[in-house]
Protein backbone atom coordinates (compact mmCIF):
# COMPACT_ATOMS: atom_id res chain seq x y z
CA UNK A 1 0.00 0.00 0.00
CA UNK A 2 1.12 3.54 -0.71
CA UNK A 3 1.80 5.99 2.10
CA UNK A 4 -0.30 9.12 2.53
CA UNK A 5 0.81 11.91 0.22
CA UNK A 6 0.85 15.66 0.08
CA UNK A 7 -0.86 16.93 -3.06
CA UNK A 8 1.67 18.26 -5.55
CA UNK A 9 0.94 20.02 -8.84
CA UNK A 10 2.00 18.08 -11.92
CA UNK A 11 3.88 19.89 -14.71
CA UNK A 12 1.22 21.71 -16.66
CA UNK A 13 1.16 23.22 -20.14
CA UNK A 14 -1.41 24.27 -22.73
CA UNK A 15 -1.86 23.66 -26.43
CA UNK A 16 -1.09 27.34 -27.06
CA UNK A 17 2.17 27.06 -25.12
CA UNK A 18 3.19 23.98 -27.10
CA UNK A 19 2.45 25.76 -30.38
CA UNK A 20 4.52 28.73 -29.27
CA UNK A 21 7.40 26.39 -28.44
CA UNK A 22 7.07 24.71 -31.84
CA UNK A 23 7.27 28.04 -33.69
CA UNK A 24 10.15 29.26 -31.52
CA UNK A 25 12.28 26.16 -32.10
CA UNK A 26 11.48 26.07 -35.82
CA UNK A 27 13.19 29.43 -36.30
CA UNK A 28 16.95 29.99 -36.04
CA UNK A 29 18.37 32.09 -33.23
CA UNK A 30 21.77 33.66 -32.59
CA UNK A 31 22.92 30.54 -30.71
CA UNK A 32 21.34 27.67 -32.69
CA UNK A 33 19.96 26.74 -36.10
CA UNK A 34 16.28 26.07 -36.71
CA UNK A 35 15.33 22.60 -35.53
CA UNK A 36 13.59 20.20 -37.94
CA UNK A 37 9.84 19.66 -37.25
CA UNK A 38 10.37 15.94 -36.54
CA UNK A 39 12.81 16.75 -33.71
CA UNK A 40 10.56 19.45 -32.25
CA UNK A 41 7.59 17.09 -32.20
CA UNK A 42 9.74 14.51 -30.38
CA UNK A 43 10.74 17.11 -27.79
CA UNK A 44 7.09 18.00 -27.23
CA UNK A 45 6.20 14.41 -26.31
CA UNK A 46 8.01 14.93 -22.96
CA UNK A 47 5.66 14.45 -19.94
CA UNK A 48 6.01 18.12 -19.00
CA UNK A 49 4.22 18.89 -22.29
CA UNK A 50 1.24 16.59 -21.78
CA UNK A 51 -2.15 18.30 -21.56
CA UNK A 52 -4.66 18.06 -18.72
CA UNK A 53 -7.46 16.72 -20.90
CA UNK A 54 -10.28 15.93 -18.47
CA UNK A 55 -11.02 15.79 -14.75
CA UNK A 56 -13.93 14.85 -12.51
CA UNK A 57 -14.40 15.36 -8.76
CA UNK A 58 -16.48 13.51 -6.19
CA UNK A 59 -18.66 14.78 -3.38
CA UNK A 60 -18.08 13.53 0.19
CA UNK A 61 -19.64 10.12 0.75
CA UNK A 62 -19.79 7.12 3.11
CA UNK A 63 -19.80 3.55 1.78
CA UNK A 64 -20.61 0.44 3.81
CA UNK A 65 -20.61 -3.20 2.61
CA UNK A 66 -20.74 -2.36 -1.11
CA UNK A 67 -18.78 -0.61 -3.84
CA UNK A 68 -19.87 2.71 -5.27
CA UNK A 69 -18.62 4.60 -8.34
CA UNK A 70 -17.75 8.03 -6.93
CA UNK A 71 -16.05 9.58 -9.98
CA UNK A 72 -16.73 8.48 -13.57
CA UNK A 73 -14.89 9.92 -16.53
CA UNK A 74 -16.81 10.61 -19.71
CA UNK A 75 -16.57 7.92 -22.42
CA UNK A 76 -13.27 7.81 -24.26
CA UNK A 77 -13.00 8.33 -27.99
CA UNK A 78 -10.58 6.28 -30.08
CA UNK A 79 -8.37 9.35 -30.54
CA UNK A 80 -8.27 10.01 -26.78
CA UNK A 81 -7.23 6.42 -26.08
CA UNK A 82 -4.39 6.76 -28.56
CA UNK A 83 -3.20 10.00 -26.93
CA UNK A 84 -3.77 8.90 -23.32
CA UNK A 85 -0.56 9.11 -21.26
CA UNK A 86 -1.51 9.46 -17.59
CA UNK A 87 -4.46 8.99 -15.22
CA UNK A 88 -4.21 10.38 -11.68
CA UNK A 89 -6.47 9.18 -8.86
CA UNK A 90 -6.55 11.40 -5.78
CA UNK A 91 -8.66 10.86 -2.68
CA UNK A 92 -8.78 11.76 1.00
CA UNK A 93 -10.37 9.14 3.21
CA UNK A 94 -10.47 7.00 6.34
CA UNK A 95 -12.39 4.00 7.67
CA UNK A 96 -14.84 3.91 10.61
CA UNK A 97 -12.00 4.46 13.12
CA UNK A 98 -12.30 1.26 15.17
CA UNK A 99 -12.30 -2.55 14.93
CA UNK A 100 -11.88 -5.59 17.15
CA UNK A 101 -8.63 -6.50 15.37
CA UNK A 102 -6.45 -4.28 17.55
CA UNK A 103 -3.13 -5.81 16.46
CA UNK A 104 -3.58 -4.30 12.99
CA UNK A 105 -4.66 -0.83 14.10
CA UNK A 106 -2.64 1.90 12.43
CA UNK A 107 -1.46 -0.41 9.60
CA UNK A 108 -2.95 -1.37 6.25
CA UNK A 109 -3.27 -5.04 7.21
CA UNK A 110 -6.76 -6.43 7.74
CA UNK A 111 -8.37 -3.30 6.29
CA UNK A 112 -11.72 -3.85 4.61
CA UNK A 113 -12.18 -0.41 3.06
CA UNK A 114 -10.37 0.44 -0.16
CA UNK A 115 -10.49 2.08 -3.60
CA UNK A 116 -10.49 0.58 -7.09
CA UNK A 117 -10.10 1.86 -10.63
CA UNK A 118 -12.44 0.14 -13.07
CA UNK A 119 -12.66 0.06 -16.86
CA UNK A 120 -16.33 -0.41 -17.69
CA UNK A 121 -18.26 -0.68 -20.92
CA UNK A 122 -20.01 2.62 -21.40
CA UNK A 123 -22.80 1.40 -23.64
CA UNK A 124 -25.63 2.19 -21.20
CA UNK A 125 -26.69 5.26 -19.23
CA UNK A 126 -24.17 5.82 -16.44
CA UNK A 127 -26.99 7.05 -14.18
CA UNK A 128 -28.44 3.54 -14.05
CA UNK A 129 -27.46 1.07 -11.31
CA UNK A 130 -24.87 3.36 -9.73
CA UNK A 131 -24.43 1.40 -6.48
CA UNK A 132 -23.42 -2.25 -6.40
CA UNK A 133 -24.46 -4.01 -3.16
CA UNK A 134 -22.92 -7.34 -2.18
CA UNK A 135 -19.89 -6.53 -4.34
CA UNK A 136 -21.56 -7.50 -7.59
CA UNK A 137 -19.83 -4.46 -9.10
CA UNK A 138 -21.83 -4.70 -12.33
CA UNK A 139 -19.36 -7.41 -13.37
CA UNK A 140 -21.09 -8.00 -16.69
CA UNK A 141 -19.91 -4.52 -17.69
CA UNK A 142 -16.50 -4.47 -15.98
CA UNK A 143 -13.58 -5.21 -18.31
CA UNK A 144 -10.74 -4.89 -15.79
CA UNK A 145 -10.17 -3.51 -12.30
CA UNK A 146 -7.21 -2.37 -10.22
CA UNK A 147 -7.00 -2.11 -6.45
CA UNK A 148 -5.53 1.32 -5.76
CA UNK A 149 -5.30 1.74 -2.00
CA UNK A 150 -6.56 0.43 1.36
CA UNK A 151 -7.45 2.82 4.15
CA UNK A 152 -5.38 2.70 7.30
CA UNK A 153 -6.95 0.17 9.68
CA UNK A 154 -9.02 1.95 12.37
CA UNK A 155 -7.67 5.30 11.21
CA UNK A 156 -8.86 8.31 13.17
CA UNK A 157 -7.77 11.02 10.73
CA UNK A 158 -8.49 11.57 7.05
CA UNK A 159 -5.42 10.87 4.90
CA UNK A 160 -4.65 11.89 1.31
CA UNK A 161 -3.46 9.51 -1.39
CA UNK A 162 -2.34 9.94 -4.99
CA UNK A 163 -2.10 6.96 -7.34
CA UNK A 164 -0.68 7.58 -10.81
CA UNK A 165 -0.98 5.35 -13.88
CA UNK A 166 1.56 6.62 -16.41
CA UNK A 167 2.64 5.69 -19.90
CA UNK A 168 5.08 2.78 -19.80
CA UNK A 169 4.05 1.27 -16.46
CA UNK A 170 2.33 -2.11 -16.26
CA UNK A 171 -1.03 -0.89 -14.99
CA UNK A 172 -1.34 1.78 -17.66
CA UNK A 173 -0.51 -0.76 -20.36
CA UNK A 174 -3.20 -3.12 -19.04
CA UNK A 175 -5.75 -0.30 -18.78
CA UNK A 176 -5.14 0.93 -22.32
CA UNK A 177 -5.27 -2.63 -23.67
CA UNK A 178 -8.76 -3.05 -22.14
CA UNK A 179 -10.03 0.41 -23.08
CA UNK A 180 -12.12 0.74 -26.24
CA UNK A 181 -14.04 3.63 -27.75
CA UNK A 182 -17.12 4.39 -25.63
CA UNK A 183 -15.70 2.79 -22.44
CA UNK A 184 -15.40 4.71 -19.17
CA UNK A 185 -12.94 4.68 -16.27
CA UNK A 186 -14.42 4.84 -12.77
CA UNK A 187 -13.01 5.44 -9.31
CA UNK A 188 -14.91 3.23 -6.85
CA UNK A 189 -15.02 3.41 -3.07
CA UNK A 190 -15.39 -0.06 -1.53
CA UNK A 191 -16.17 -1.57 1.87
CA UNK A 192 -16.89 -5.13 2.93
CA UNK A 193 -18.80 -6.36 6.00
CA UNK A 194 -21.41 -4.35 7.84
CA UNK A 195 -19.19 -2.65 10.41
CA UNK A 196 -16.70 -1.30 7.88
CA UNK A 197 -17.27 2.20 6.47
CA UNK A 198 -15.22 3.92 3.78
CA UNK A 199 -15.52 7.63 4.52
CA UNK A 200 -14.48 9.76 1.54
CA UNK A 201 -13.89 13.43 2.20
CA UNK A 202 -12.89 14.27 -1.39
CA UNK A 203 -11.76 12.57 -4.58
CA UNK A 204 -10.65 13.55 -8.07
CA UNK A 205 -9.58 11.79 -11.27
CA UNK A 206 -7.45 13.52 -13.91
CA UNK A 207 -6.71 12.47 -17.50
CA UNK A 208 -3.52 13.67 -19.20
CA UNK A 209 -2.98 13.28 -22.95
CA UNK A 210 -0.27 13.86 -25.50
CA UNK A 211 -0.79 17.07 -27.44
CA UNK A 212 -1.61 15.95 -30.99
CA UNK A 213 0.80 18.35 -32.66
CA UNK A 214 1.73 15.77 -35.27
CA UNK A 215 -1.72 15.99 -36.90
CA UNK A 216 -1.57 19.78 -36.69
CA UNK A 217 1.88 19.87 -38.33
CA UNK A 218 0.74 17.62 -41.19
CA UNK A 219 -2.17 20.00 -41.92
CA UNK A 220 0.12 23.06 -42.16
Amino acid sequence: MASPTTARPLPHTTHASNLATFFCLSRPSSCRPALPPELILQILTHPSRWLLHDSVSADPTRVSNKEVPIATLRPFTAEEINLLRRIVFRFRSKDQGYSWDTQNHGTYAGSWTWFEAVVRRGDIDASDDRDYPDHDGGEDRVKTRFELQRNRHAGTQFESYEIVFEDGDERMTELKTALREGDVVELRACARFGAWVNQVEEAKVEVWCLDDLGSWARRR
